[in-house]
């Protein structure tokens, strides 16, 4: 099932991947200092370590209505530091990743949030045939293990709605594992409060400079993740993404090194902005992110 927003950006995705191929690229990790202009740090790739593998199911709102389901399960190219994993997206730090328009990445394909591993590569693999998300009264949704533009990933049936209204709470999610990804029971979707007066300035894009704010919450662990790219993206030779998450402050702007990568003359289209709150969940070598994810 794709929504509205989800299907824009697939449209964008085939003609990317018509002309160009690439990988992901490092991210940035930047300490949060309450609602101030966060410091980059010199982290650039995750520490090793003996996690393997991972996997995020992202639940999504949009004003309050149930508006995306997704999963997907990557190896990683090499082992990660446990601590690392658990603490990357606890709501502490700030962390952006700019690149190439023409680089295809997971966020191409789906509006919900998917994570990715700062400086560290993956691929897709199965975490069995289908995904199943429960709530209090029964089955919510079941995901079914799909492949798109050379992704694997978890979405409804084709033709299946998703139940109209806002989220369910007590959400659980149950993935049945394969010969790579362990199996996860009951693994609890988080509670989020709907994001709600999320601006970045008014007109029809963004810049390097604009500061972007929003209605802070008191969730634990809550970040705002904000995506945009060149306006024009991949019809330009030096069209760039950019993805940021941060503590979820009530405000911010791109960090110095950020606006340098991006250059004195970015002009961003119109961003997507949401809420996120993480649930890391670990079997063994291998981290489960159960996102809970609000837009504007």
């Amino acid at each position: 099932m794709l929504t509205t927003r989800r299907t824009a950006i697939l449209l964008s995705l085939t003609t990317l991947a018509a002309c160009s191929s690439g990988g992901d690229s490092n991210d940035s990790a930047a300490p949060g200092d309450n609602g101030g202009p966060p410091t980059v740090s010199d982290v650039v790739m995750a520490p090793a370590g003996d996690i393997t593998h991972y996997g995020a199911v992202t639940v999504a709102d949009d004003a309050g209505q149930a508006s995306d389901l997704v999963g997907s399960f990557h190896r990683l190219s090499s082992g990660v530091s446990e601590d690392f994993m658990r603490t990357m997206l606890s709501g502490d730090t700030a962390m952006c990743q700019v690149q190439d328009d023409g680089v295809i990445d997971f966020e191409e394909i789906s509006a919900a949030f998917v994570p990715t591993v700062p400086g560290i590569g993956k691929s897709g693999v199965s975490a069995g045939s289908a995904i199943v998300l429960t709530s209090p009264d029964g089955t919510y949704a079941t995901l079914e293990e799909q492949p798109a533009a050379g992704f694997l990933f978890y979405d409804l049936p084709d033709m299946t709605m998703l139940m109209a209204g806002s989220v369910p709470a007590g959400l659980q999610v149950d993935v049945p594992g394969s010969s790579e990804i362990p199996a996860f029971a009951g693994a609890a979707v988080p509670d989020i409060t709907t994001l709600e007066n999320a601006e970045f300035g008014g007109g029809d894009g963004i810049s390097g400079s604009t500061t972007f704010t929003w209605d802070a919450s008191d969730d634990p662990g809550a970040m705002i993740r904000i995506f945009s790219s060149t306006a024009g993206g991949f019809f330009l030779e030096d069209g760039v993404t950019v993805t940021c998450v941060t503590p979820d402050t009530g405000s911010f702007s791109f960090p110095a090194d950020v606006r340098a990568e991006l250059g004195n003359d970015f002009a961003g289209s119109a961003p997507l902005m949401s809420r996120i709150v993480v649930n890391p969940v670990q079997v063994d070598s291998t981290f489960l992110y159960v996102i809970r994810e609000s837009f504007r």
